[in-house]
């Protein structure tokens, strides 16, 4: 076997192994992690109110909402999420699981969709042709990243509304390679149903919208009579399925439009503090209620904190089971190494962002850079805009567009293959420490 094998067989085992832990530490997550735990908007089964009643809802024989949903806390939301997970339990029981078991095992949905999400990712790394160390970064980033890790454990609607919005992308960019009416109908039904499980799915469809628009102009006047059946019969499969409930709930009882509610501690800082402010004596989410002396307010901090450990203060949580002081000194440790790492990473990732987007060496095709820095844009705009918009910690959590660390993970290959050598290097090494200090985290974390 000459070098050349040997790197690439090792690439390989390197790639199973990544792959085999993060589905381990998903599954693990879940398991010691109860349904009523670091969820958001979920409240708990039998509760009657949040996301969990919503599900509860739909498995008591509803089909429809016949009230208010601003009446109930979390039955705003588009329900097809909420549905699957009332039959999943309704299926459960037909084998004889008991009910409370049943609605546990409602994370066992939310772990699939994580799967699939990173199933999804992978694939897009591929489509960009992503190869040995550099699919390696990338895949690593993306299948070892807190975020996502926490997301597998969600009782709410998160999750699948991040695996339609990942399988989005992907088939955008297959349709604008092969515009056949196969890939039309699954874009169409993939945000459609990805909108009926969150609206927010629709934050990618302006990119989605630029493919089409351009290959129409690109065919000129056949390719445009072309390309406009398409994009009919894609508004006639999308539109329905995507916004019946939100036109609905408005026609019937005067909800607006993406209508979200106000929850979580307040943010009454100026606009100075919550961009330049970045002190930190903890790196987790500080909260009052914690003992911390203020609430999170930064929102750069809240960006990173938030995507690696959620809202919570893993320390904390440890101190609070009554394990010893070196248990919460270890998760303090733990968690700046995640911190530190995961924070120059991002840095990095947007040094990498703007060098592809900007120079045909890593994406030739601009029309395929427009598309990427669209959907980066618009994300990022609308996700800033909502912070101040709404002004509670909330707001802040990156779980909302947590889709992006993929989508700037394959940029980072790209940049660590073909970019300057000590990039790959750093990236590398602090990848390591990354995905090292995660796992470890998230292991002891069936402690607290």
């Amino acid at each position: 076997m000459n070098r050349k094998d040997r790197s690439e067989k090792i690439t390989e085992f390197a790639l199973a192994v990544v792959g085999i832990t993060a589905i381990f530490l998903r599954a693990f997550y879940v398991y010691y992690t109860p349904s009523w735990r670091r969820q958001h908007d979920v409240i708990g089964f039998g509760t009657g109110e949040g996301q969990a009643a919503f599900i509860e809802f739909f498995y008591g024989g509803h089909v429809l909402l016949d009230f208010d949903p601003r009446e109930k806390w979390g039955f705003f939301q588009p329900p097809l999420h909420h549905m699957v997970a009332a039959l999943w339990i309704r299926i459960q029981e037909l084998f004889g699981i008991g009910y409370d078991a049943a609605c546990e095992h409602v994370q066992v949905l939310t772990l699939i969709y994580s799967l699939i999400a990173l199933w999804a990712a992978f694939l897009i790394f591929k489509y960009f042709g992503l190869e040995k160390k550099a699919l390696l970064l990338a895949f690593t980033i993306t299948a070892i990243h807190p975020g996502f890790i926490l997301m597998s454990g969600s009782v709410n609607n998160d999750m699948a509304a991040i695996m339609f919005t990942l399988l989005t992308v992907y088939y955008s960019l297959r349709w604008y390679d092969d515009r056949s009416w196969k890939h039309t109908i699954i874009l169409a039904l993939f945000i459609g149903m990805g909108m009926m499980t969150k609206l927010s799915v629709a934050l990618v469809v302006p990119a989605t919208a630029l493919l089409f628009v351009v290959r129409m102009v690109q065919g000129g006047a056949d390719g445009f009579v072309r390309y406009m059946k398409q994009l009919v019969v894609f508004t006639f499969i999308c539109g329905p399925i995507a916004l019946w409930s939100p036109i609905r709930n408005y026609i019937l009882f005067k909800v607006p439009f993406g209508y979200t509610p106000e929850v979580g501690e307040p943010v009454e800082r100026p606009l100075l503090a919550r961009l330049f402010d970045i002190r930190s004596s903890i790196p987790y989410v500080s909260r009052i209620s914690n003992g911390d002396q203020y609430d999170e307010f930064n929102i750069f901090l809240g960006m990173l904190k938030t995507s690696f450990f959620g809202d919570e203060n893993f320390a904390y949580e440890i101190a609070r089971t009554g394990h010893s002081g070196l248990g919460r000194s270890v998760f303090m440790g733990l968690g700046w190494a995640v911190f530190i790492s995961g924070a120059i990473l991002a840095v990095l990732g947007i040094y990498a962002v703007c060098r592809v987007l900007f120079s045909e060496r890593y994406i030739k095709d601009p029309v395929i850079r427009a598309y990427l820095g669209t959907v980066l844009t618009v994300s990022m705009i609308m996700y800033i805009s909502f912070m101040f918009k709404s002004p509670y910690s909330s707001s802040m959590d990156f779980r909302y567009v947590i889709y992006l660390i993929p989508v700037c993970a394959v940029m980072m290959g790209m940049y660590a293959d073909k970019g300057e050598k000590w990039f790959g290097v750093g990236a590398a090494a602090l990848t390591v420490l990354f995905a090292g200090s995660s796992v470890a985290t998230y292991l002891l974390l069936c402690l607290a």
